[in-house]
């Protein structure tokens, strides 16, 4: 019976040593923990703030784009415009001319 009584104290012995140094172990990294926990609540806030600008960038960027596209469509309406200016001038210019080799015809004639 003594066997058993020793036996059952080595049990509980061990138990609380296990206890103990489960408890001295926790205390111990405790303050690695906190630091961890910390440096992983500044990451998430960095995380947040990157987000926040890539959003502004692309709303940047969009409105860099529509606004560089209506340019580029003014300039090619202009261009457009541009190039059929000269017809409407020809003909004036040959009407002008027309009306001169009219008019140099009457004097003559």
């Amino acid at each position: 019976m003594i066997i058993v009584y020793i036996s059952l104290a080595l049990f509980i012995g061990s138990i609380i040593y296990l206890a103990f140094f489960a408890f001295k172990t926790f205390k111990d990294s405790k303050p690695t923990i906190d630091n961890v926990t910390e440096t992983v609540t500044r990451i998430q806030a960095k995380t947040e703030q990157i987000k926040t600008e890539t959003d502004q960038l692309a709303e940047t960027q969009q409105d860099i784009t529509e606004d560089v596209q209506y340019k580029k469509e003014a300039v090619q309406y202009t261009v457009d415009a541009a190039k059929q200016t000269p017809e409407p001038f020809k003909n004036i210019w040959h009407t002008i001319k027309g009306e001169k080799r009219t008019f140099i015809s009457r004097r003559n004639g």
